[in-house]
């Protein structure tokens, strides 16, 4: 995994640790980004997307998973 930590701390993550966090292909994680429309950081050729995206990412695909399951 790797994570990004610029100024104040942040914690910014790329697309491809977000997928292996969240087990989903790179696809979805994209089009639910443009979704949420958050904060967007480039830096050095990458595209980082700060620690609540990821956390907002991960409780979107959990329901959508568990809505799945119930059926």
């Amino acid at each position: 995994m790797v994570e990004f930590i610029i100024k104040d701390n942040r914690k910014l993550y790329d697309i491809e640790t977000m997928k292996q966090v969240l087990k989903v292909p790179k696809s979805k994680i994209q089009r639910e980004l443009k979704s949420i429309d958050g904060e967007i950081i480039k830096y050095k050729n990458l595209f980082l997307y700060p620690e609540t995206t990821l956390f907002k990412l991960m409780e979107i695909i959990l329901i959508e998973k568990l809505e799945k399951n119930n059926g």
